[in-house]
């Protein structure tokens, strides 16, 4: 896909400034979600959709472990305050979490698709492997996110996002149906004096009660760009 392509799918996601609204999107699963972080993060499936949606199938060659300038280009279709994204983390129904154990075990009766010239199937070692992990799991019903901005635009991307959390090969994930609709109030920065996203110290007023190294713009699980920021969940001490 040349240049030209890409900006032309590209204009497709140009948002509608003046309609920005707060709105909340509803997840109903149908299986539980497998997590590798503590949180999803409404504006990286916002990110993520809009990647898929331009790039088509070459989205599936990016490479894995490099941090890509998406940023410069890539305008999401969501409100901004000095950088911050007007999304929220995740809200599970459910604050129950657990250990869940995979298993991976060569299957015999797969011999007849395997492409490959080896007279041997190692089990212990390789692609072959057979392994047990185990996995953070929450077995949330319905995950909800706050947003304010295009919320027409929003709502179709976020109906196209294939699964939520990691593992969804193994079942994990899967999404039932997704409704979105406006709200009288803004929660997507902050709710009850609780702030509801990762936002940077020196944006807020006041003493963060809890804070830590984090990343606040997609791609979240790049590093080099976190800085200390306010824990989300948490408030300020005011007066300081």
């Amino acid at each position: 896909m040349n240049d030209a392509q890409i900006l032309d799918r590209l204009s497709a996601f140009t948002p509608d400034y003046e309609s920005f609204e707060p709105f909340k999107a509803t997840f109903e699963m149908n299986t539980g979600i497998s997590l590798a972080h503590p949180w999803i993060n409404g504006d990286s499936l916002i990110a993520y959709q809009m990647m898929r949606s331009i790039l088509g199938n070459e989205f599936f060659t990016l490479p894995t472990k490099k941090v890509l300038p998406i940023n410069e280009y890539l305008i999401l279709p969501l409100k901004q305050s000095h950088g911050v994204y007007h999304s929220s983390i995740s809200i599970f129904d459910t604050d129950d979490r657990f250990l869940t154990t995979v298993y991976k075990r060569f299957a015999d009766r797969e011999m007849s698709v395997i492409k490959t010239r080896r007279k041997k199937i190692q089990r212990g070692a390789g692609f072959y492997k057979d392994c047990m992990l185990q996995t953070p799991y929450v077995p949330a019903k319905t995950v909800e996110f706050y947003f304010n901005g295009d919320m027409n635009l929003c709502e179709k991307l976020l109906k196209c996002v294939p699964g939520l959390g990691k593992d969804r090969s193994r079942g994990f994930g899967m999404i039932k149906s997704v409704s979105v609709e406006s709200c009288k109030e803004d929660y997507s920065l902050m709710r009850d004096s609780s702030f509801m996203r990762p936002i940077p110290c020196k944006e807020v007023d006041g003493l963060p009660m809890h804070s830590m190294m984090l990343t606040y713009f997609p791609p979240y699980w790049s590093r080099k760009e976190a800085v200390m920021c306010v824990f989300p969940g948490s408030g300020v001490i005011l007066g300081t």
